[in-house]
């Protein structure tokens, strides 16, 4: 193998550059063709494997450089250690991956707590929930025209999501979700709210026709309900409003109703009309409010194992109603063991059921499932979130079940 100035010979040396060589007694004399055996031009090869006076080179050398196999190779390998940067970071928090975990709007911990110490402070004011379920259905009062009025009370409370794991929570009535206004198609409504909440608030009846000025959007209609005050919502419940709906805040949303701060508003057709002819039918009825809360992924303000189980007997039926409460991620809800019907979406009924296992169930949604306990007495089986991700709870690992999982428990 022949050799130069700088080392072996090679294929990659056929660059040709100019350079001087020194002859005796004649000086300086440029020459573009090495004589044999003679020192030859640095190979790009070893150019690469320099480091002093790498960068001073012309452009036609970076040229050379950059469309050779050794160029072409090392630009891949920046390329992909660039991708595999943005992966990581995307892994350990990225605000844009949909199937990171989740966290509350006010520096929330591991265990959901505020890792600031001034907001810390505050929270050791809230009081604990007193009530560990939520989705109660609510009471009310008869006005003397008829309507049927509810009042409740807008308040903070630490909420646990699993036992000895309180976060913040932003409720009606200390519970999360909050109560559950069931009414009928054509009651008159009225909806009290005495906000004890250190910021304004204000509810968004979803899914309902209503005017304007109960639609809960601040500033279109109504101000916002300040800390300490009180506003009542009047509305008429009509047939086209019959079905699965819910309530939510509709001020700071991401900070409130991310918080827990929403609940269920069923409204039953008129007993005797063609809509009560078509109403679902069912043994067991299964409410389950999907989202995130504190740091944590919920149905219904818990994470498994503390999620409420949904016990059934073989050969009843069973009505679900999801509700996706998350602010930005979608839930893909997977059912094992059996097959559901989509019977309505967002409270209308559907007039050909869709048979399927997975529903994909996005922010402000909601699905009537419905399907029959056909397993053996004693079965067990879950229903979760199909990110996987999403069955984790704070400082699991991919080995243990957490998040958003309930188990559909058959009696012996």
């Amino acid at each position: 193998m022949a050799y130069n100035d700088r080392g072996p010979v090679s294929l990659l040396d056929t660059t040709v550059e100019e350079r001087v060589e020194s002859t005796a007694g004649n000086g300086p004399t440029p020459a573009t063709t090495p004589p044999p055996n003679a020192a030859r031009p640095r190979p790009l090869a070893n150019q690469w494997k320099s480091v002093g006076g790498w960068f001073r080179v012309d452009g036609a050398t970076w040229v050379r450089r950059l469309t050779s196999p050794l160029g072409a190779l090392a630009l891949v390998a920046l390329l992909v250690a660039g991708l595999g940067g943005y992966g990581l970071g995307v892994g350990f928090g990225g605000a844009g991956d949909a199937t990171a975990a989740p966290s509350s709007s006010s520096s929330s911990s591991g265990d959901g707590m505020s890792s600031s110490g001034s907001a810390a402070a505050a929270q050791a004011k809230v009081p604990a929930a007193t009530q560990q379920v939520g989705g109660q259905v609510a009471k009310f009062t008869l006005d003397r025209d008829g309507a049927k009025h509810f009042t409740f009370t807008a308040k903070q409370v630490m909420w646990e999501p699993l036992k000895g794991h309180p976060v913040l929570a932003w409720t009606l009535d200390g519970t999360v979700p909050g109560p559950t206004i069931r009414v009928t198609a054509g009651d008159h409504i009225r909806v009290t709210i005495h906000n004890t909440f250190p910021m304004p608030t204000a509810i968004h009846w979803h899914g309902l026709s209503v005017p304007t000025a109960a639609d809960g959007v601040s500033p279109l209609g109504q101000k916002p309900i300040q800390p300490g005050q009180t506003f009542t919502y009047d509305f008429p419940v009509t047939d086209s409003d019959v079905g699965t709906h819910w309530w939510h805040s509709h001020y700071d949303d991401v900070e409130q109703m991310q918080g827990g701060f929403y609940g269920a508003f069923i409204v039953d057709p008129r007993p005797g009309s063609a809509q009560a002819a078509q109403a679902i039918k069912a043994d067991v009825e299964y409410d389950a409010f999907v989202g995130e809360l504190g740091g944590y992924y919920v149905i219904s303000g818990k994470s498994f194992p503390d999620t409420q189980v949904l016990n059934v007997k073989h050969g009843q039926t069973v009505h679900m109603r999801l509700y996706g409460v998350s602010a930005m991620l979608l839930h893909p809800m997977h059912l094992h063991g059996h097959f559901f019907n989509i019977v309505a979406e967002d409270g209308h009924m559907l007039a050909n059921p869709i048979e399927k296992d997975t529903v994909q169930l996005a922010p402000g949604e909601t699905y009537d499932l419905t399907f029959v306990a056909n397993q053996a007495p004693g079965s067990v089986y879950p229903f979760h979130c199909h990110i996987l991700t999403h069955l984790m709870n704070p400082g699991q690992s991919m080995t243990e079940m957490g998040g958003l999982i309930v188990l559909v428990q058959y009696a012996k």
